[in-house]
This record gives structure tokens, C-alpha cells and sequence, in this order.
């Protein structure tokens, strides 16, 4: 007996010993895992926003050149995904530790050799520079394939890889946690770059400090990777309530075709309205890092709150909201090709994130078992790289305008109706929803009604926007009370015969569709060109007076149609602005000769050239392959540069590139006067106004003294701090011309050039409300000139 006692202690003591090591162990597992799949998250986000301002300048800074990189990056989450998937789904742990291991280790010598050959390991040579002609989407995948595509895709392994680790070796702990934790983890990486890391670090060190948290990421993961290269999987648990904790509607033990079409959709759906919004701030506002984020930061918010916990996305509030904004967006004044006001712009963002939340929501509601995880995540990452397929590519092919954010919004309505077909077809779930939606868009639909009848002036209120708003909030609150007190009494078989509510939302759905479609079409009738291309869209309107050239929300010049009056100069080159009065009264004859050279970087509608004279030499530089046939038709539409009397010429490609090659020949412009006229649109290309570019536009002007002369006509930038900081670098006179058009500052070696006559009289010591800024290629920061600007270029 005392023997047995003995021997059972000493059982105990072993067991105990044995499973000290797992306790030590239970504690540090789940702790490395969620530092690593915070940390790549964080590292994922953060390279694209370094890497984006990189390339940025590259490509004269058009809005287009952030969405590009974005398609670049979900096609290779894409590819890590279906890595990931087929590495969990197909090999044991060994070979998955193995070789998850040894790219691992392969990237890290990658990763060595890249930054031993350029400055930093993200940032290539000048070799890479894009060249006149070359098709800027296909050079952005190129430059982007070079520099992140390697790590970019370890990074997004990650999170489904490790997501599947953890679930299979840690029975009834749900993985979807490490979801929302790696979301949170990108909203960090993408928070911290506008507000840290862009104001305190240039890109050289901002390069360098992601490639050393980088390191400390493959150190953690290939410690995971040594860690389970051993266990066995336990598959014993992943369909348990813990492992799915918060999955409801039709989830089953396997997902269902239809389920995996309807994860497609939903992703694809909410990454087009991501790129689109993404897309119309920078066109109405400007293209820095901060309007990337502010988007991308709503995304995924909505994955971190609906994956978190199925507390945060309830259908009865989701629902009736996005029905809510459908109608408060869809209406004439947003289908316009002219710029959205602050309020369509904070409505145009509580669209994303309601429709992200509404399809983010839908995919937790239906998430698969734990050992579909990494198909339901490549299943995902195939709709994001739909939805960025759709507004980089296949959108500018087919629309004349940003048309892709009204349809994806649109889209959202009929996938939610799909989901709530698949898991109830009687029609008795979400009954309430359903008839908010209906109340809410049919008094969203009164105003467009009465606009077929405007003699009836007694209902004229009806068409006003803001009735329908305070209507459906009215009407809302009404249908709420009136389903709340039937809900007492007990339905009847009858009350579901037919499911009409969800019926009739869906019928006045194709109704706001067909009216999107009709306001774009009789928008487009008054306009005599448009074309849309990479760098935004652009119209020419006709007015009774007028013809105007407008690109995005920025009106680029106009020209009277009076025969008489077509060689006015207007907008911000008339005749009394900074630029009218240099011209005018530039002193002829200080160069040795009686005419000008001129030079300018951005053609427009070619205006400057009606300033132009007999011998004079007027030099246009555009990137924007669309622009010059404005003026160069057989009937063109604007005429400045075909009645002008002077020379002109043509150069295709970068204004600042362009110049830096003919530099590098020796191809020097002697240029008077260098017009850099590419910021009155607020999609402002920054390379243009750093030092070294200055430097590049002096060695093109007159060694005995020429004029730089910049257009910062900007509505929401105050960029004059820059070009005091740029003049102050290089030691130039500077004055600045402010009319109620438009703002103009002239720098020169030579300050006897400001004293001319006339624009003495004008010309004023630049007003600065901030200190002078010094912008460098490797360093800039658009969000410390942020500032409202009041100008009317009509």
C-alpha cells in the first residue's frame, strides 16, 4: 500500500514536472503570436505608405498613383493568401514550419544584399525613373514588384498563416481575435505615418526604420515557425462554439458555393467604394498620405470592430443607416463633374464606412470553422483584388467619370439583399430593416418626383435636399414605433406570405441606380470633351460666354468664345496678375536680344502663349497625354497657342524629369522666365517644389538673371511658406502678386527684375502666417501647409 502511495506520488510529481514546460509555454505562445501578427500588420501598412510617397513625384503626383499601388498590393495579398491557404490546407506542420522558414530566412539575405546596393533597401536608383511615353501604371507595378513585392508578401502571409497555427494548436481559442488584432495593428502603421513618422523622418530614415522592425518581425515569426515545427494539429475543436465564437446566419461545418461567391462580392464591394472615396478626395482636395490613410483607417476600422466581436455590427442599425446615407448621396448635385462641397465629402466617408461595416459585418456573420480560415481569407483577398482590378483598370476604360463610388455603393444594397435571401427566404428576418428601408427611400425619392413638375410651385419645398433627410429621420422614427407595437401581438401565418418589405427596397434600389445613370447622362450633354485617363478626368464645358477646361474640380483655363475677346488672357493669367504684368513689361533687351524665352510646366489651355510676340520662344511642358490635343485639333477647342505669333513648342513627359534630362545633355533653355504653373489643381506634385528642383530650374534660366514664377493658387494649401523656404536656400529676390484670382510669387537672382513698371506697383514682400519650410526630395510634409485658401478663378 505505502509502496503504491509512493509510486502514485511520484506519478504526480512527473506529471506536475511535465507540464510545468506547458504552462511556461501557454504563456509565451499566445504573446508571440499576437506580437507578430500585430507587428506584420503594422510593417504591411506602413511600407505601402512610404513606398507610395516615394513614387508619388515620380509620376507628377496624380491621385492615380496611390490607387495603382493599392491594386498592387491586394493582387499580392492576394497571392500571400493563397499561400498561405495552400500551405495550412495541404502539409503538415513540419513541412509548413519548414518552409515558411526557409523564405523567412531567404528574404533577410534579400533583404542584406538590397540595402548594401541602394541607399536604403526600399528605394531604387535614378535608374528607375519613368521615361517620356512610358505607360505609368505598368511602370508603378514594375518599380513596386522591385522594391516591396518580396516582403510585402511575407508580411501578408501572416496573418491567415499564423491565424491557422494558433487555432490548431490552441483548441477553443477562436483565431478570428488575431484578426481583429492584426487590423488594429494596420490602423497603427497607417495613423502613425501623417502624424509621426512623415513630420519627424525624412524617407531615407522612414525607409530604414521599417527595415529594421522588419528584421525583428522574421525573428519572431521564424521563432513561431521552430516553436510548432513539431506539434500535431488539433482538429478536434476548430468547429467548436469558442472557435466561432459570434458566428451566426448561415454559417455551416462547410461553406456552400454560394457563401464563397457572396465573400467574393462583399469583399470586392467594399475594397471599390475604399479606392473609389480614396479617389474623390484627392481629386477635390489635394494627395498626401493623410487623405490615404483617412479612407484605409474607416476600412479597417470596420474589419477591427466586425471581426472583434458580432456585439458592434447589428443588421437593425446598419441597415437602415446605409439606406439612409444611399439617399442623401445619390442625388443630382453629387453626380456632377464640379467639386464637392465639405459636407458631400463627410458624407461621401460615412458612405465607406457604413457600407464597409454593412459588408465587413456580413463576412464575420457567415466566417467558416477554424480549418476554412485561410479559404474564407483567400476568398476575401480575391474581392479585394477584384474591387482594385475594377477602379484602376477596368473604370477608366469604361466611365467618363469617378462613377465607380455610386456603384459600388449601389452594389452594397442588392449583396445585402442576396445575403438575406440565402439565410432567410420567408421574408421574417430583419422585417423592421426592411421597412425602414422602404419608408427611408421612398422619401428619399419624393424630390426627384417633383422635379418632373416644377410649375407646381406650392410643392416646391419637396425638392429640396434637406427635406428628404428630415423626412426620412421623420418617418423612420414613425415606422420604428409602428413595428415595435405590432410586434405584441402575435403574426399571423398571413402577415409572411410574401416577402414585399425586402421586395420593394430592392425595386427602389433599381430606381436610384436608373437615376444615377440619367443625371450622368444629361450631365455629360453639356459638355464637348471628356476623357479620363490616369491623371483624373477632364471636361470641356460650354457656358453662353465660355468655354472652360476643367480638370477634377479645378478649373484650368477658359478663353471667351467672342471672336473678338478669344485672345483675353483669363483666369489666373490675366492681364494684371503676377504673370500678365511680368510678361507684359518683362524688360526686352537685357539678354542681348528683343524676344523671350519661356518656358512652363503645365500647358493647360496653352493661355501664356497670348502673350507671346514675333520671335518669342514660348516652351510648354505636360505630362497629361490628353491635354494638348485641346488645343492642337483640326477645330480646336481652345485657341490661344494657334493664333499666338510666337514659337511654340511641345514636351511630353514631366516638367521637372524633362528638364533634368536636358540638363544632363547639356541642353540648357536660357529660359527669361520659367512659369512652374502645376499647383492651382490641388492635386499638387510636391517634386516640384523642392530644392533640388529649383536647382534644376536655375541652371535652365538666362545666366544674367531670369524669373521663376509660381502659380499657388490653391484652395487648401498655403504653399508661399515653401517657395520663401526655396528662395532663402538658394539666396533669390522674392515678391509675390495677390489679386482675387489668383497668387503668384516671383523669384530671381536678379531683384532689379521686380522694379520693372506696373509691376512694382503690385508686387509686395511674400505674407507669410507660418514659418518659411524647406521641402527636400527626401523630405515634405503636404499637411503642414493644409490651410483654406479663398480664390475665384472665373
Amino acid at each position: 500500500m505505502i509502496q503504491q502511495l509512493q509510486t502514485a506520488e511520484l506519478e504526480s510529481t512527473a506529471q506536475r514536472a511535465l507540464r510545468l514546460p506547458v504552462k511556461s509555454e501557454s504563456r509565451w505562445v499566445p504573446v508571440a503570436f499576437a506580437a507578430t501578427v500585430f507587428l506584420s500588420a503594422f510593417l504591411l501598412f506602413q511600407v505601402q505608405l512610404v513606398i507610395g510617397k516615394y513614387i508619388l513625384p515620380l509620376f507628377g503626383g496624380a491621385p492615380s498613383v496611390w490607387t495603382t499601388c493599392m491594386l498592387f498590393f491586394q493582387v499580392l495579398l492576394l497571392v500571400g493568401y493563397a499561400y498561405s491557404h495552400l500551405l495550412a490546407s495541404r502539409f503538415n506542420f513540419r513541412v509548413q514550419a519548414l518552409t515558411h522558414g526557409f523564405f523567412l530566412i531567404s528574404a533577410l539575405a534579400l533583404l542584406a544584399l538590397v540595402w548594401m546596393k541602394w541607399a536604403t533597401p526600399l528605394t531604387p536608383g535614378p535608374d528607375w525613373k519613368p521615361q517620356a511615353g512610358d505607360n505609368p501604371v505598368w511602370k508603378i507595378l514594375q518599380l513596386l514588384a522591385v522594391t516591396v513585392a518580396i516582403p510585402f508578401f511575407l508580411l501578408s502571409t501572416t496573418g491567415p498563416l499564423l491565424q491557422s497555427w494558433f487555432a490548431r494548436t490552441r483548441a477553443g481559442n477562436s483565431s478570428y481575435r488575431l484578426y481583429a488584432l492584426s487590423n488594429a495593428g494596420s490602423l497603427l502603421g497607417l495613423l502613425s505615418y501623417p502624424f509621426l513618422l512623415e513630420w519627424v523622418f525624412t524617407l531615407r530614415h522612414q525607409a530604414q526604420l521599417w527595415s529594421s522592425g522588419y528584421l525583428v518581425f522574421i525573428t519572431l515569426c521564424a521563432g513561431i515557425a521552430w516553436r510548432i515545427r513539431d506539434k500535431t494539429g488539433n482538429t478536434a475543436g476548430e468547429g467548436s462554439p469558442q472557435a466561432v465564437q459570434g458566428s451566426k446566419s448561415f454559417h455551416s461545418t462547410a461553406a456552400q458555393p454560394a457563401q464563397y461567391l457572396l465573400w467574393v462580392a462583399f469583399s470586392a464591394c467594399s475594397s471599390t467604394i475604399l479606392l473609389a472615396t480614396t479617389n474623390l478626395l484627392c481629386q477635390d482636395l489635394t494627395v498626401i498620405p493623410l487623405l490615404w490613410v483617412l479612407p484605409l483607417s474607416l476600412y479597417l476600422l470596420s474589419f477591427i470592430f466586425t471581426f472583434d466581436s458580432d456585439r458592434w455590427y447589428q443588421r437593425r442599425i446598419f441597415w437602415p443607416l446605409y439606406f439612409l446615407l444611399l439617399g442623401l448621396v445619390l442625388n443630382p448635385k453629387s453626380l456632377g463633374y464640379h467639386g464637392k462641397t465639405a459636407a458631400q465629402i463627410i458624407v461621401s466617408c460615412a458612405a465607406l464606412f457604413v457600407v464597409c461595416m454593412v459588408c465587413h459585418g456580413e463576412l464575420s456573420r457567415s466566417k467558416p470553422a477554424s480549418r476554412q480560415l485561410t479559404a474564407f481569407f483567400f476568398m476575401v483577398a480575391v474581392g479585394g483584388a477584384l474591387g482594385g482590378i475594377f477602379v484602376v483598370i477596368v473604370a477608366p476604360s469604361i466611365f467618363s467619370g469617378f462613377w465607380e463610388f455610386q456603384i459600388a455603393l449601389l452594389s452594397c444594397g442588392f449583396l445585402i439583399f442576396l445575403a438575406f435571401v440565402l439565410e432567410d427566404r420567408s421574408g421574417r428576418a430583419e422585417r423592421a430593416s426592411w421597412i425602414a428601408a422602404v419608408v427611408m427611400l421612398g422619401a428619399f425619392l419624393v424630390p426627384h418626383v417633383m422635379s418632373l413638375f416644377p410649375g407646381i410651385k406650392a410643392l416646391a419645398f419637396l425638392t429640396n435636399e434637406y427635406y428628404a433627410g428630415g423626412m426620412a429621420a421623420l418617418v423612420l422614427l414613425s415606422a420604428r414605433l409602428l413595428v415595435k407595437n405590432r410586434k405584441k401581438a402575435a403574426p399571423t401565418t398571413s402577415d409572411y406570405s410574401f416577402p414585399w418589405q425586402p421586395i420593394t427596397a430592392l425595386a427602389l434600389l433599381g430606381v436610384f441606380a436608373v437615376l444615377a445613370y440619367s443625371y450622368a447622362a444629361v450631365g455629360l450633354q453639356h459638355i464637348l470633351f471628356y476623357k479620363r485617363n490616369f491623371f483624373g478626368v477632364k471636361y470641356v464645358i460650354e457656358t453662353p460666354d465660355l468655354i472652360e477646361f476643367v480638370c477634377g474640380s479645378t478649373v484650368h483655363g477658359t478663353q471667351f468664345k467672342d471672336a473678338e475677346r478669344r485672345s483675353i488672357p483669363t483666369v489666373y493669367y490675366r492681364s494684371d496678375s503676377g504673370i500678365g504684368l511680368l510678361l507684359i513689361n518683362y524688360p526686352r533687351g537685357v539678354s542681348g536680344t528683343e524676344s523671350l524665352r519661356v518656358g512652363t510646366i503645365g500647358l493647360g489651355v496653352g493661355t501664356l502663349a497670348s502673350y507671346g510676340r514675333s520671335g518669342d520662344v514660348f516652351r510648354f511642358y505636360e505630362i497629361d497625354p490628353a491635354v494638348p490635343a485641346l488645343s492642337d485639333l483640326p477645330k480646336p477647342y481652345f485657341q490661344f497657342i494657334k493664333d499666338s505669333p510666337a514659337s511654340i513648342q511641345l514636351v511630353m513627359g514631366d516638367g521637372r524629369l524633362s528638364l533634368e534630362r536636358e540638363a544632363a545633355r547639356g541642353d540648357l533653355q536660357s529660359f527669361d522666365v520659367l512659369v512652374a504653373d502645376a499647383f492651382s489643381s490641388d492635386a499638387v506634385p510636391v517634386h516640384l517644389l523642392t530644392r533640388e528642383a529649383v536647382g534644376i530650374y536655375l541652371r535652365h534660366l538666362r545666366e544674367s538673371g531670369g524669373v521663376l514664377a509660381f502659380n499657388i493658387s490653391s484652395r487648401f494649401l498655403e504653399l508661399a511658406p515653401v517657395i520663401a523656404g526655396l528662395g532663402e536656400a538658394y539666396q533669390l529676390s522674392a515678391v509675390q502678386v495677390r489679386d482675387q484670382y489668383s497668387l503668384w510669387i516671383l523669384l530671381s537672382r536678379n531683384p532689379e527684375l521686380f522694379r520693372i513698371p506696373n509691376l512694382e506697383k503690385r508686387a509686395t514682400p511674400i505674407a507669410l502666417k507660418r514659418h518659411t519650410i524647406l521641402w527636400t526630395d527626401d523630405y515634405s510634409n503636404l499637411l503642414a501647409v493644409l490651410g483654406r485658401q479663398q480664390f475665384q478663378p472665373r
